[in-house]
């Protein structure tokens, strides 16, 4: 019997024998597929009618499915060559699934030398290593001498949150050369994404790095030098603990969370995606990381692992997976209100399917609208009083524009105390309006992210909400229904309002429905049917203020016995009544003869003690 000493001894001796016998075998393997694929010299000379040669091995593909995602892996680079979505499928055509990496230019988890420059490096597929459709290890051996083996295998628990879309991935690179190589002239490929229709805008296609805690999004247009620069034909930038990095378009993306940070460079690169509708082709971009900066010595080995997403940028899921990965969405300085926005969309949904699928995403961002309109409706009546006796005001501000016409500061002073006097507030109508525009752009980041919005119809002729609703085209322009109808909602909401402030005030107003119109007639539906919403609720809403008793105009009782902190236009009042005295002073001492400031005595002559 072995004493326990002795045990540890035998046991470690006898883990190292087989591990250098797994080496081994594993060196002879490769050895024997590459001499097996290499094609033999041959002495005749090519005729010169004959087609040039095919390869002489294959590409062999490897599938990893989950519920959600069919991966598709390649022995050319041993990488993801695209993600085929099972349940999203292409705009206009509904029974083509979506494909990640569509553009192919570089497996993701390949390993490359800077920006596209991908060597297809032969792997070998070892089924023997692997568990058909749930894991795939690729081995291969470069020319430097490094062993690379690559593990992919579906996460084990798929009820846990975006776990369909990820893949663990596992990279050991190990130096079988004598001499020591350095890591960092290669990169891990992470994809390369671009618009996937015509209509999408350029600024939506991105690449990004979580660095040390903080997001950063690069849109593609940064590649164009614009007027007074060249183009860029490719990015650069230095990591110093790069935790996740990838590239995203509109609605999907490509993300890689590295399990332990590194030290590392982000390489991106633009390229040209043709459509047939444009002119133009639209550009998409791709990414490299750089691997960390050591070099390896005979024998040492480097092993890092990694989590790679392919899916959509559905910020409902994302969250769930954690802080990291939800701010993949990008919703920029709205983002706040974005995912509470989000939040409450998915909530109502979840409530509207369980009566009915129809119109289902449709009708809940109506709710949601009415949601929001309703929560500010008394801001908004107090706002519509203000605009009331704002507008009753009307003829007593004519006066004073008639008594003060050469005197501008004095007839701001008098309208001042107007303001003062009748206890009314000229911002107090504006509020609404500003409180709209951070929800305005909080539900237009939201809505144009929306992944879930895609191939869900509403009412009769929108087929998809994240698309513009196009009805038809009028010698080649397209006829979008929904924001006709916001204008002209618009229109009649702002019929409805008071009559207040000048002629060219009023005509401003009048015109805002045509930039809205010019601004979102391209937008997703989905904006358009907010916008929409919000116009008849508003009509509604001033229809029964008008309803209600008109507010009075009357003079403003002060009670002289209670002291009272100043208002916000009182204080106002006495700012430009400093202002005022400061200015006449300076006036008249520019007029005021120079005083005398000669010293009245003459001061003794210094002895310097």
């Amino acid at each position: 019997m072995y004493d326990k000493k002795t045990w540890v001894v035998v046991s470690t001796q006898q883990k190292a024998r087989i591990a250098l016998e797994e080496k081994q075998k594993q060196e002879a393997f490769l050895q024997q597929t590459q001499a097996a694929t290499t094609p033999a010299e041959t002495t005749t000379a090519p005729s010169p009618t004959t087609t040039a040669p095919t390869p002489a091995v294959a590409e062999s593909l490897v599938n990893l499915e989950t519920p959600e995602v069919s991966f598709v892996l390649t022995n050319l680079g041993g990488g993801i060559k695209y993600a085929a979505l099972k349940n999203e499928f292409e705009i206009g055509n509904e029974k083509k699934p979506i494909h990640i990496n569509a553009e192919q230019l570089n497996p993701v988890g390949a390993l490359t030398r800077g920006v596209n420059s991908f060597d297809s490096l032969l792997y070998t597929y070892r089924a023997d290593l692997s568990e058909a459709g749930k894991s795939a290890v690729f081995l291969a051996k470069s020319p430097e001498g490094l062993l690379i083996k690559k593990i992919y295998s579906i996460k084990a628990d798929l009820k846990q949150p975006g776990a369909a879309f990820l893949l663990d991935f596992d990279l050991v690179i190990e130096n079988a050369n004598e001499a020591s190589v350095p890591l960092q002239q290669w990169s891990l490929a992470l994809g390369s994404t671009g618009p996937i229709h015509a209509k999408e805008w350029p600024n939506q296609t991105t690449y990004f790095f979580h660095d040390q805690g903080s997001y950063e999004y690069v849109e593609v247009t940064e590649f164009k030098g614009g007027f007074f620069g060249s183009d860029k034909a490719s990015d650069d930038r230095a990591l110093k603990s790069v935790e996740l990095a990838g590239v995203c378009d509109q609605f999907f993306t490509i993300a890689l969370r590295s399990k332990q940070p590194f030290v590392s460079n982000l390489l991106a690169s633009p390229y040209d995606i043709p459509f047939a509708d444009l002119k133009e082709p639209l550009q998409g971009v791709s990414a490299h990381l750089r691997l960390p900066s050591e070099s390896l010595a005979k024998g040492d080995q480097k092993k890092m692992s990694f989590e790679i997403y392919m899916g959509p940028k559905n910020n409902h899921m994302l969250r769930k997976m954690g802080e990291m990965w939800g701010n993949i969405m990008n919703y920029g300085w709205f983002s706040p209100i974005s995912r509470l926005l989000n939040w409450t969309l998915h909530w109502i949904h979840q409530v509207i399917s369980r009566i009915s699928d129809t119109w289902s995403w449709g009708i809940s961002i109506v709710l949601l609208t009415l949601c929001v309109r309703i929560a500010i409706w008394p801001l908004y009546n107090k706002s519509n009083r203000s605009m009331k006796r704002m507008a009753k005001l009307k003829p007593e501000m004519d006066k004073l524009k008639e008594k003060y016409p050469n005197d501008p500061n004095k007839l701001n002073q008098e309208v001042m105390k107007l303001y003062k006097k009748y206890g009314v507030n000229p911002i107090g109508g504006c509020l609404p309006m500003l409180l709209q525009i951070p929800i305005f752009f909080g539900f237009y980041r939201m809505l144009q992210y929306a992944v879930e919005l895609r191939h869900e119809p509403f009412l009769w002729w929108v087929q998809d909400l994240s698309q513009p609703d196009t009805i038809g085209h009028i010698m080649g322009f397209p006829i979008n229904l929904l924001p006709i109808i916001m204008t002209l909602s618009s229109f009649a909401q702002m019929a409805m309002m008071p009559k207040n402030g000048d002629k060219m005030q009023q005509r401003l107003m009048m015109f805002m429905p045509f930039m809205f119109l010019i601004f979102c007639y391209s937008f997703a539906s989905a904006l358009a049917l907010y916008w929409t919403t919000q116009n008849i609720f508003t009509i509604f809403q001033t229809w029964i203020t008008s309803k209600l008793p008109e507010p009075e105009l009357k003079e403003k009782s002060v009670d002289s016995s209670k002291p009272k902190k100043k208002s916000f236009m009182e204080r106002m009042i006495e700012k430009q009544e400093e202002l005022q005295r400061a200015q006449a002073a300076r006036q008249q001492g520019g007029n005021a003869p120079m005083r005398d400031v000669t010293p009245s005595k003459k001061r003794p002559p210094k002895t310097g003690g």
